[in-house]
């Protein structure tokens, strides 16, 4: 009997040592988990998420309120971007049990939304002012760009928004200019917006024009060539910024004798030509000022525009004053709004004391008397 006691309790040491060493084998490690995804890509594209683990597990992913299971090793699970910044959650369990649960982040960056605003209606020949409003959704904005009619227009930066100002041509016939402005960003994405601008036609009456030959021999090739690229240049040298801050202002207080846009003949029938600014009769010597703050870019007199006078206001807005008795001014001298600049008079092709103004975005000619008690765009 008592040998059976003994051999029951070397039986039970035996077991209980056998469950020790069992219970001491048995896998208590949660799996070591690997992980990698983008951090940052667009809404709506496909996230690649790789996982990997040091034994097959049983993964469970959520994101964005789905949740996809798969029993593997190594796994890419590939999911849709949501909208905004959203956690990715990879949970592996061994077969034991054991779970290891991690998480990263996703941005799903959305487009760029513009808020573009202009007028929708001008006469041809009109400046044309636009602001550009951005909201850009946590996305990095690597381009912005506007065009009308395909013309490059040049945009600034204004604080939050973007302005810009754009020559609208000329036409007799009603017509449909086209803004467009776009904005990429670091995806490589284009959001554009377009804007159709309604052009109200300019008036077709022609006026022939009495001038004398001695006055018409100024107007040589060579002449309308050499002033030509003057202008060119100077518009190529022109500063980014804007350099004004008030409104514009006329240059004197005459009467007007030609309107912007008027249709005219040079010569007996000859081709017709549309004015390119606006002629005020006063008496010679009347002075003549800056509509605004800017920088000399021509001064002195010339064959075809007798004296002139060229002024960057920066951001592609030029003016220009011919005819001029007396230039006051040099060339790379900053003038004030409403600085004297010269004096009327009828030098080059001119048929007695005027001033001719133009107002230009760029090369194109824009109607002056548009500018005038606005601070633009």
């Amino acid at each position: 009997m008592r040998r059976l006691a003994l051999t029951l309790l070397a039986l039970l040491a035996a077991a209980l040592a056998t469950l020790s060493v069992s219970a001491a084998l048995r896998d208590v490690e949660p799996p070591r988990l690997y992980y990698e995804a983008p951090g940052r890509l667009p809404a709506g594209a496909s996230v690649e998420l790789f996982v990997s683990a040091d034994e097959p597990v049983t993964y469970v992913v959520s994101y964005a309120g789905e949740v996809r299971q798969e029993v593997a090793q190594d796994h890419v699970f590939v999911l849709t971007a949501a909208p905004g910044v959203n956690d990715v959650v990879v949970t592996a369990t061994d077969a034991a049990g054991n779970a290891t649960t991690a998480s990263l982040r996703v941005h799903g960056v959305e487009p760029v939304e513009l808020d573009l605003t202009a007028p929708g209606s001008l006469r041809a020949g009109d400046p044309l002012g636009l602001t550009l409003a951005l909201r850009d959704n946590g996305a990095v904005v690597t381009s912005v760009s506007a065009t009308f009619e395909g013309a490059d227009v040049r945009l600034y930066r204004d604080g939050d928004v973007y302005r810009a100002v754009a020559a609208t041509p000329f036409g007799v016939e009603p017509a449909t200019g086209e803004l467009v402005v776009s904005v990429g960003d670091e995806f490589g994405r284009v959001v554009s917006a377009t804007l159709p601008v309604a052009l109200e036609p300019l008036p077709v009456t022609v006026e022939q024009l009495r001038i004398a030959p001695s006055v018409l021999a100024a107007v040589t090739p060579e002449a309308q060539a050499m002033e030509r690229e003057l202008m060119a240049a100077g518009v190529a040298s022109g500063a980014d910024a804007p350099l004004w801050r008030e409104a514009f202002v006329m240059p004197i207080a005459g009467r007007e004798t030609s309107g912007f846009a008027d249709a005219r003949r040079y010569v007996e029938g000859g081709p017709v030509s549309y004015h390119n600014g606006l002629d005020m009769a006063a008496l010679t010597g009347t002075p003549v000022v800056a509509t605004n703050d800017g920088v000399v870019l021509v001064a002195g007199q010339y064959p075809i525009k007798g004296g002139w006078v060229m002024l960057d206001h920066g951001h592609g807005v030029f003016s220009h004053y011919f005819h001029m008795s007396s230039v006051d001014v040099a060339v790379g001298q900053r003038v004030a709004r409403g600085e004297r600049i010269g004096l009327v008079g009828s030098t080059g092709l001119s048929t007695g004391p005027h001033l001719h103004w133009e107002m230009r975005v760029d090369l194109a000619p824009t109607n002056p008397l548009q500018w005038v008690d606005r601070v633009w765009p």
